[in-house]
């Protein structure tokens, strides 16, 4: 490839608005979240904050991993480039299931120190015991993403990020405000439509990389 401005532009460009809507996910949770009162929205807005700071162990150690596969890539060691993505993968899900149940022993103590208000309190608490879980499939994304950015395959990520928070907006108008039959769930429903719409843009990601990765070439 020809380096020049517009190829990377065009490599960059959809990682950029995947990083975009990543943070959209959070932010969608608290424009929707705001109809319904002060506390959900002080809460939602505590709750999306302590949950990206810990993801944001997560969003280290794929870069490190995403290097090292861009290293195997320009290498053109192609069969090697699977094995790391397996081995990053395995270790978040090891890390990440550990932060979960630390969360649920040391996040309420944690949150006690740093909220006084007792409503907003417990609305932060009720959102992130339930926002917790989405670290795993967020993380698996996160993973996805430094896969095709080391092999500058980058275009499916602005696509299927975009998918991701279309499907957060609807669910978070469903589960909220309990529409179509179902219940009202308020906060725990933001976090619920978050961690449901990171789940099914991991079955896109799986269903393309079924499709359309060469999963020979690169090990898997």
């Amino acid at each position: 490839m020809q380096v020049n401005y517009k190829s990377i532009l065009k490599i960059s460009y959809p990682i950029l608005i995947s990083m975009l809507m990543q943070q959209l996910i959070g932010i969608t949770d608290i424009v929707f979240l705001g109809r319904l009162g002060e506390v959900e929205l002080g809460a939602s807005a505590l709750g999306s904050t302590y949950f990206f700071t810990i993801f944001m162990i997560a969003f280290g150690f794929s870069v490190g991993a995403q290097i090292i596969m861009a290293r195997r890539n320009g290498e053109q060691n192609f069969e090697k480039i699977g094995p790391v993505f397996y081995q990053g993968c395995s270790f978040l899900i090891v890390i990440n299931l550990l932060f979960i149940l630390l969360s649920y022993f040391l996040t309420p103590n944690l949150l006690k120190t740093i909220i006084e208000s007792s409503e907003i309190y417990q609305s932060t608490l009720e959102y992130v015991n339930w926002r917790i879980w989405g670290i795993l499939s967020a993380s698996t994304i996160i993973m996805v993403r430094g896969f095709f950015v080391s092999i500058t395959k980058t275009k499916v990520l602005s696509v299927i990020s975009v998918i991701m928070v279309l499907t957060n907006v609807v669910l978070n108008y469903v589960l909220i405000f309990g529409k179509f039959g179902m219940p009202k769930l308020g906060i725990s429903g933001a976090a619920t439509a978050s961690n449901i719409s990171e789940i099914v843009a991991v079955i896109v990601y799986i269903l393309y990389f079924l499709v359309k990765v060469n999963l020979k070439k690169y090990g898997f």
